[in-house]
């Protein structure tokens, strides 16, 4: 493979402060359909894994669908430039000040997943949307870890992925992840 995760500090600190676009806003009921067709349903089968191939939402955007334990995740691939609304600017001023001047390549992708039943209010409370068993999340890394390597053989031209946090629960989740793919 081409591509490569980049995992350090500094890269880390930036995506923190990177949370710019939401990516709500492009989980409608026809993505979802697109995204699961031939997928059981919810909550039917909740011993199947299922991984889906990426879907283009828009110029820059990339979303995978996860079925995993009876539920279904979203999992969103953001082209930095688009993320920052097409302000390099405000990149490189969020790169001088959350990451010591560290700048992603062009291209990059950030990542952020969420449960694809989620709104608004509780797409990112982990506390919303917990896994059946806690036990599960060792087996849930992996298959987000699966789901960016699919989408890097899809984009092999994507030269890094950062995981963008929305808690302290989820940044030890991303630390563990991203120690994988060192």
């Amino acid at each position: 493979m081409n591509w490569w995760l980049d995992i350090q500090s500094r890269e880390i600190q930036w995506a923190h402060a990177y949370r710019r676009l939401t990516m709500y806003h492009y989980i409608t009921p026809e993505v979802l359909e697109d995204l699961f067709a031939g997928q059981p349903p919810a909550g039917l089968q909740p011993d199947v894994i299922d991984i889906t191939e990426p879907l283009s939402l828009d110029e820059g955007i990339e979303v995978i669908g996860i079925l995993f334990a009876g539920l279904r995740f979203v999992v969103f691939f953001a082209d930095v430039l688009v993320y920052a609304l097409g302000d390099p600017e405000w990149i490189e001023e969020t790169a001088d000040e959350w990451a010591n001047g560290f700048q992603p390549a062009p291209a990059a992708r950030l990542v952020k997943f969420m449960r694809a039943d989620a709104d608004a209010d509780t797409m990112f409370d982990p506390e919303a949307w917990p896994l059946p068993h806690p036990r599960l999340i060792w087996q849930f890394c992996e298959v987000l870890a699966r789901a960016l390597s699919i989408h890097a053989q899809f984009f092999p031209g994507i030269p890094q992925y950062f995981y963008m946090t929305q808690s302290s629960q989820l940044d030890l989740l991303y630390n563990r992840l991203g120690r994988r793919f060192e």
